[in-house]
Order: structure tokens, then sequence, then C-alpha cells
């Protein structure tokens, strides 16, 4: 979770600038950038602080983006817990054995 949140940082002061880049390579980020959940400026400033190694952890998140992700998390972990038992059923055999 601390690797998602750290990825949406939002910056105190910017700069603007232009980058230019093959078009497949945006494409790819671009669609990256949404399936997770940010801005493709997001994506790039994330992407340019690791490789300078300027990520710190406990930075101001989006709360937007923070809920996508707490969303996209809880699908994962309840999907990690289908089986076909019922979880009263399961409580009561983990209490038997």
């Amino acid at each position: 979770m601390r690797e998602l949140i750290s990825n949406c940082r939002m910056p105190m002061s910017t700069t603007k600038t232009t980058l230019e880049m093959a078009d497949t390579l945006f494409r790819r980020a671009k669609a990256t950038a949404a399936s997770r959940g940010q801005t493709l400026k997001q994506l790039v400033t994330v992407a340019l602080e690791k490789e300078l190694g300027l990520s710190e952890p406990g930075t101001i998140v989006n709360p937007n983006t923070a809920l996508r992700m707490v969303r996209r998390l809880a699908k994962l972990n309840a999907a990690s817990w289908l089986t076909d038992q019922n979880a009263v059923a399961a409580v009561r055999e983990q209490r038997r054995g």
C-alpha cells in the first residue's frame, strides 16, 4: 500500500516543461497512468523521483486517487478469499479444529 500511495505525489512547487517521446511510449505511459489512477504528470514525476533517488514516504496523496487505490485493494483482497464456504461456516470450522 505504501508503494501505491507514494506513487501519487503532489509537488509543492512546479516547473512547466515539454517532453518529446515516441508515440508508442507516450501511449503506454498514458495507459499505465490511467490504470493506476494517476495523471501522466504524476507518473513521470514519480518515475523521475525514483530514478534520482528523491522518493520519500509520507507525502500528500490525492484523496480521489487514494480512494480508487483502496477500492482496488479491497477487490483484490476479497477475490483472494473466495471459497466454497461462507464466512460463518469457516469460523465455526476454525473453532472446532
